[in-house]
């Protein structure tokens, strides 16, 4: 067996144990992330024929900031294998293991290579800002899908340029900020000095995205562009930035070596420069409190599409050191598919996770604030504040029907109160507001605390005011709909 045989077969037995492990994670049958449990309450909301955007004023507090084909797409997956995590997350993981692919094909398509393609794409899946969020049900990974996807229609595909329009109007339709890639295809065909069809490009793009809009029931509006109040901070971009940076410095090295060495843009894979170049800058949404590191998945893998490109072309040339980077992409590839598997803090202690979801599902009173909306949605109870920490961000700036979060809080509305943690770890960050820490310290007590998840420790019923709980009048909500 050569060398060359050898290495494909490490890579690939790699590959298998990575994605063993990624398939593992879809099993968990509890919230990983904040963010689960809401993408999970508008896919069901979908599914009981409501909008995802109702009026935010209005009882239950409804808030979804992303675009309708997540939240179709997490449907879907209950749909196909009903209600849990399971479905939605293998959709991600399937969309996770498809850039793989395209950055595969794309390399293909412009070197006639695909192994070297194929490995950045297998080491993208293994990078450690992936590693953090897939499988987790976000929206992140389908808008780099479709965004890969419509870039390898267009550069593939020539004749049919309006095909990758309408498929980038789906990433849009995802995440809002997944417009690196439509504007890397409109400024290749303005650098050709084709402007009537970058413009006929962009107008099937808007068309595309409005057409999928205008016709949709509520205020999806406010719930895209209005849900994101949070303070923005450029040392936390920074932050999230330059460790993606040092997570990606080999493909950054071979990108700056291949380019000392002649790697220019030409013709064919110009608009995959303009991509990186144009996710460069999105990087800066993960500034805002709420954001992290998902922000940087996509730069990520635009940087794994030109490292391919890169090196490629030092392997084809060939030049000095070529294959010493190839053998070193390939250790850092087998490096970090196999050994985070093995470190204990890469796992979250979910010991107690049943236990908590049997007690919030089997809970008398169905008025119920939970971090953890996955617990409400799967122990079918009503979720009355779907994205708690985008309701406390925007305050006192909407009309709330029934008052502010932090109002409800007070007036002991709440039966129950599930946050992550003690009330001391969220004084100062930033994820609670203070009105609303200082509320449930003068208003509840801690009943359980469970092992479980960061959105999941403590669960706080109200206090005793003499002698009995001081119950508050429900708005009226309709539990059938959460």
């Amino acid at each position: 067996m050569t060398r060359k045989s050898l290495a494909i077969l490490l890579a690939f037995i790699c590959l298998i144990i990575r994605l063993k492990y990624l398939y593992g994670r879809t099993l968990v049958p509890f919230q990983l992330d904040y963010e689960e449990g809401n993408i999970l309450n508008a896919a069901l909301r979908l599914l009981h024929g409501a909008t995802p955007y109702p009026d935010p004023r209005t009882f239950p507090y409804i808030l979804n900031p992303y675009g309708p084909a997540g939240y179709a797409l997490t449907a879907l997956g209950i749909k196909t294998f009903g209600l849990s995590l399971f479905g939605p997350r293998l959709f991600v993981l399937l969309a996770g293991v498809g850039i793989a692919v395209l950055i595969a094909a794309l390399t293909r398509s412009f070197t006639g290579q695909w192994k070297i393609g194929l490995l950045l794409g297998a080491l993208y899946l293994c990078l450690p800002q992936t590693w953090d969020w897939l499988p987790i049900l976000r929206v992140d990974f389908w808008a780099v899908f479709f965004s890969l996807l419509g870039l390898y229609l267009f550069t593939s595909f020539p004749r049919a340029w309006y095909l990758p329009a309408i498929v980038f109007a789906l990433a849009l339709l995802t995440k809002q900020t997944a417009i690196a890639a439509p504007l890397a295809c409109m400024a290749d065909l303005i650098v050709q000095r084709k402007l009537k069809r970058a413009l006929a490009f962009g107008t099937i793009l808007a068309g595309a995205i409005l057409t999928c809009l205008l016709p949709m029931d509520g205020h999806y509006a406010f719930h895209l562009i209005y849900t994101h109040p949070d303070p923005y901070s450029i040392q936390r971009a920074w932050h999230y930035f330059s460790d993606a940076i040092k997570a990606g410095a080999l493909i950054v090295i071979i990108i700056v070596y291949a380019a000392s060495q002649g790697f220019r843009w030409n013709r064919q894979s110009r608009s995959t420069w303009l991509y990186l170049g144009f996710c460069t800058p999105l990087v800066l949404t993960a500034g805002k409190l709420g954001s992290n590191s998902n922000h940087v998945l996509e730069w990520m893998a635009a940087l794994c599409l030109m490292g391919a490109l890169a090196l490629s072309y030092l392997l084809e040339k060939p030049v000095r050191f070529a294959r010493p980077l190839a053998a070193g992409v390939l250790l850092l590839f087998v490096a970090l598919a196999v050994l985070p598997q093995f470190s204990a803090s890469s796992r979250i202690d979910q010991s107690e996770c049943a236990d908590a979801y049997a007690f919030v599902r089997s809970f008398p009173g169905h008025r119920i604030l939970s971090e953890d909306v996955s617990a409400l949605v799967l122990g079918g109870q009503p979720v009355l504040v779907s994205n708690p920490f985008v309701a406390t961000q925007l305050g006192n700036s909407v009309a709330w029907s029934q008052g502010t979060v932090d109002q409800l809080v007070e007036r002991q509305y709440f039966d129950l109160i599930v946050l992550g943690g003690e009330l001391k770890d969220f004084q100062d960050s930033g994820r609670w507001s203070s009105k609303l820490i200082e509320a449930v310290g003068q208003a509840y007590t801690p009943a359980k605390r469970f092992r479980c998840s960061p959105n999941f420790g403590v669960a706080y019923v109200p206090k005793q005011k003499a002698g009995a709980v001081v119950q508050q009048r429900a708005p009226a909500v309709d539990p059938g709909v959460h």
